[in-house]
């Protein structure tokens, strides 16, 4: 390959990595073509995109960008899967191809600076997903406001209780009215 054709090419895995910050690596040896459109269209689907790369070229052009150091995950034929919205979502994507496809091997990731083990990518896999996280949050909060308000009303309910009671017993000990005498007929 011409050093003009790599130099071109490292200036594309820059710029189509230039806003990556969360991404996977995977071993795609063995996975016959179809398997691997089946593969892409089903990552497609889940808003990630997967790309093989030459680990040299790539390594020079992640150096600068929010990718840096994420050099140890770029070694032997090398598939970068990205997107969606962060690791997690691609680790639940991947876990899910790989039972598909038995030749899908992770060997890891990269967020937030880190290189993560294919174990660790794995455990990301099993974390609820984005939506289920803000649903547990708010219903935690909910029912943390809804212990306040109760906590804050008791002694209010309490009270209106004792007044509807001492009102109750009020009503039953009054003595009954004597009829008064136009009601009973006599002058």
């Amino acid at each position: 390959m011409s050093r003009y054709i790599k130099e071109r090419m490292v200036e594309q895995y820059a710029e189509r990595f230039r806003e990556v910050s969360d991404v996977a690596a995977v071993a795609t040896e063995g996975v016959d073509a179809n398997r691997m459109v089946a593969l892409r269209a089903a990552l497609r689907e889940r808003g990630l995109e997967a790309m093989r790369v030459q680990n040299r070229l790539c390594q020079r052009a992640i150096r600068d960008g929010p990718l840096a150091g994420a050099d140890p995950l770029l070694e032997g034929p090398t598939t970068l899967v990205w997107g969606a919205d962060g690791i997690v979502d691609i680790a639940k994507a991947l876990a899910e191809q790989a039972r598909d496809v038995s030749a899908l091997e992770i060997r890891g990731g990269f967020s937030q600076g880190q290189v993560l083990s294919p174990q660790q990518v794995e455990a990301l896999s099993k974390l609820p997903d984005r939506e289920a996280l803000i649903g547990q949050v708010v219903a935690r909060a909910v029912g943390q406001a809804s212990r306040v308000v109760r906590l804050a009303t008791a002694p209010a309910v309490g009270l209106l209780a004792r007044i509807r009671e001492i009102e109750k017993r009020a009503a039953e000990e009054a003595p009954a009215e004597e009829p008064s005498q136009e009601e009973t007929g006599e002058s």
